[in-house]
């Protein structure tokens, strides 16, 4: 779950550089003359350099998710090149999730060539070169709706410098005219006037008094992401969601280098190259692959909870030492092992073989006291097709149920399900234990076109 959390990060985090650069900010201080000289400083700025930082927090009121992004940025104009280096996080009801990102942006052989870092693997893509221009890409068409703002009573510091406030609901046309590009390139959707007719985006500008640069540029989209991704139908509401992009420095950064080891992991990365690793990695699965043979200890019934892991069958729930027999360790990076987990809950971990390939598992704590996740059972297994795509990890469920197993063999072994749901990327089949245990049970994810396996998990917490 996690390298696919990254690689999904991956380029959400390049779209959010982009909105950064796309949407931006921007005699007598006021919003007219305030913007309109900042455009015309801007147009005259060949560099600068920055913090991009994003924030959403949600819930659905049983289960929460937070996201965090801080990356520095920095951009130049001739030639054009963007760069970006931080860090981004997530929590997921208390399991945190992080990896540093690292990101350049160039101009190639008069392709647009973007050049990404997440989980210490490097990915290239490339589209039509459009140019650019910081003065307009920073600041947007925002001059356009100074009427919406009004200057602060007074001043404020930013980057231990003075600097003029002004504060505004944008809403409707400016909406789409200064963000539009920017949030749909986070969200997929086309935001136009329509959509955003009835709603308003809380945002500040700060702008450098000596200067008249841009200082901070800060939109709070918390009332309105409902309207644009339609979370609450869901059941899902947002408590914070917000992008802030402060400006720290202009005209010191020379040139953007993307580092050789960047070009040399992806020399040989052509644009085929996600279709052959799809290839690769479903090709067997669609025509049927081999199962691997099941030990004869694993039972049949899946009731019996039980789980094979390499050569090991282990019964749910078990040890982290008996994990440790199966060929696994605790990554302790994404959970500590000190993590405490409160009396009757449990706390998402996983766990890795020497090669990096994991399994999910669920780490329970079923007594009456708090207790640190090093001394929890493993109450239930998640496996996904990426964890076991090189073959060297091998997980099998009661009745040789693997991945890769067509749902005919499954529902063969383990009878009708008590619940199915029919998705257009997965459809997902749940059996559920006879005991008072709630945690008890099966379930698989099969691809709809293959109606094969390709997750699945069993859980069994005390």
């Amino acid at each position: 779950m996690k390298r696919r959390w990254n690689r999904l990060a991956a380029a959400g985090m390049a779209a959010v550089m982009a909105a950064a650069l796309t949407g931006g900010c921007g005699k007598r201080a006021t919003p007219e003359n305030l913007l309109e000289d900042m455009q015309k400083n801007m147009d005259r700025i060949e560099s600068f350099e920055g913090n991009l930082a994003m924030a959403v927090e949600m819930s659905d009121g049983t289960d929460s998710l937070a996201f965090h992004m801080d990356m520095d940025m920095g951009a130049t104009e001739d030639p054009g090149a963007v760069y970006g280096k931080g860090n981004v996080a997530m929590n997921m009801s208390g399991t945190n999730i992080g990896t540093e990102m690292e990101l350049y942006q160039v101009t190639e052989d008069g392709e647009s060539v973007t050049y990404v870092l997440v989980d210490n693997m490097w990915s290239r893509t490339a589209s039509e070169d459009d140019g650019m221009n910081l003065g307009a890409d920073i600041t947007g068409d925002i001059g356009d709706y100074a009427e919406l703002f009004e200057m602060a009573r007074s001043t404020v510091d930013v980057n231990g410098k003075e600097c003029f406030e002004m504060t505004g609901d944008i809403g409707g046309e400016a909406i789409a005219g200064i963000l539009g590009d920017g949030l749909e390139s986070m969200t997929g959707l086309s935001l136009d006037e329509e959509t955003l007719a009835d709603v308003k985006i809380p945002c500040t500008i700060d702008i450098y008094r000596e200067s008249i640069l841009p200082a901070r540029f800060f939109i709070d989209m918390s009332d309105i992401i409902d309207t644009i991704v339609d979370v609450s139908s869901a059941g899902v509401s947002v408590s914070e969601c917000s992008i802030e992009v402060t400006y720290l420095d202009f005209d010191s950064l020379d040139t953007i280098e993307v580092p050789r080891e960047a070009v040399e992991a992806t020399e040989d990365i052509s644009p085929d190259s996600y279709a052959d690793y799809e290839e690769n990695i479903f090709g067997d699965l669609d025509a049927g692959a081999d199962p691997v043979e099941p030990a004869d200890s694993l039972s049949r019934v899946w009731e019996t909870y039980t789980v094979q892991i390499n050569d090991k069958v282990l019964a749910l729930p078990c040890s982290i030492e008996e994990m440790r027999a199966a060929g696994l360790e605790m990554d302790t990076e994404y959970t500590p092992d000190n993590y405490v987990v409160n009396a009757g809950d449990y706390e998402l971990a996983w766990f890795e073989d020497a090669d990096g390939n994991s399994v999910m598992a669920d780490m329970v704590n079923m007594t009456s006291d708090p207790m640190e996740i090093r001394n929890c059972q493993v109450g239930g297994i998640s496996v996904y097709d990426y964890d076991v795509e090189s073959g060297a990890l091998v997980v099998i469920l009661p009745g040789g149920v693997q991945i890769g197993t067509h749902i005919d063999d499954v529902l063969s072994a383990y009878g009708d399900a008590d619940d199915s749901y029919d998705g257009d990327y997965s459809n997902s089949y749940y059996w559920n234990g006879q005991g008072d245990n709630y945690y008890d049970g099966c379930s698989v994810d099969t691809d709809p076109e293959t109606d094969r396996v390709i997750s699945m998990s069993i859980s069994h917490y005390e």
